[in-house]
């Protein structure tokens, strides 16, 4: 460790030298611009003297470019598909299955807990509501508790019977 200490010393070193005794001149010049010099086409740059450098196209209306407004929309990249449309897995008549409804958020709140008979009590806020819930215990025919085993408590939704855990600290 201490060669490394050393290394980095000396390269900062270094880097303070260079910038002490380093040339302090602005390198922000400010720089005009130079006119472009005309080159003038003779006959013998271009080969031929009947053939034009350059061909201007003659202006098209914009009614003609794009239509006029009164046709409706005009799609401006056209309505081609890059991809192709993939076959269906399922067959046409098949029905298939609405999903199920999404798991509504834990509505509880931990509180604390407590050890009390060889058991884990657990205070929860729902609102303004305090609950004292046990394993195996049931609120409002909506959860059940499955276990408490700190640091989670799992509850089940039975209206999907879908488990959830709420985090409620280690047993300390």
């Amino acid at each position: 460790m201490k060669r490394l200490h050393i290394a980095l010393a000396l390269t900062f070193v270094s880097c303070a030298v260079s910038l002490v005794f380093s040339n302090r001149n602005s390198g922000d010049e400010l720089v005009e611009a130079v006119p472009r010099r005309h080159s003038t086409v003779t006959e013998e740059t271009t080969g031929d003297a009947s053939a034009p450098l350059v061909r201007i196209e003659a202006l098209r209306p914009r009614k003609d470019l794009f239509g006029s407004p009164s046709e409706g929309h005009h799609d401006l990249f056209g309505g081609q598909a890059a991809v192709p449309q993939l076959p269906s897995v399922a067959p046409p008549q098949a029905d298939i299955p609405p999903l199920p409804p999404p798991t509504p958020v834990m509505p509880f709140t931990y509180i604390g807990k407590e050890a009390a008979d060889g058991a884990w009590e657990v205070y929860l806020a729902r609102g303004s509501e305090t609950l004292i819930v046990r394993e195996k215990s049931v609120i409002d025919s909506t959860y059940r508790v499955v276990s408490i085993k700190p640091p989670t408590l799992s509850l089940v939704y039975l209206p999907q019977n879908v488990v959830q855990t709420l985090d409620i600290g280690s047993a300390n």
